[in-house]
């Protein structure tokens, strides 16, 4: 697969926990590998006082009907009678919870492409 990153010229300071923001982050690119297509990028910028990171995938679109339950505890789009990847339904739930914590968002921006969007609040 194809990974781009996209990053700001200046540093970006986000106040929070680095091992639980990096799980976050690896999560999201994760499930890019996993659900995505060949091309993954991801975008970080600052925008007023927040810190955007976007995670795009041109992979399969989530169906929207799936759309409001991506990110409920244990949750997994079904495929049949089929799951080629493995996974208990966590990650996204996860992510969002901690997000949250950090005073920020986790969102579903777009399902073609898939975009991933974090929002956290800028500054140490």
């Amino acid at each position: 697969k194809e990974i781009a990153f996209i990053g700001s010229e200046k540093p970006l300071f986000v106040s929070g926990d680095s091992f639980y923001l990096d799980n976050i982050v690896s999560n999201l690119i994760d499930n890019a590998i996993k659900y995505g297509g060949s091309t993954i990028t991801i975008k970080c910028r600052k925008e007023n006082n927040n810190i955007i990171i976007d995670v795009e995938d041109n992979g399969n679109s989530i169906p929207k009907t799936e759309e409001k339950s991506i990110f409920e505890k244990f949750y997994r789009i079904p495929t049949g009678n089929l799951h080629d990847v493995k996974g208990y339904g966590i990650g996204l739930y996860y992510s969002k919870e901690i997000i949250h914590k950090h005073n920020g968002t986790l969102e579903l921006l777009n399902t073609n492409p898939t975009v991933f969007r974090i929002i956290l609040p800028y500054g140490y």
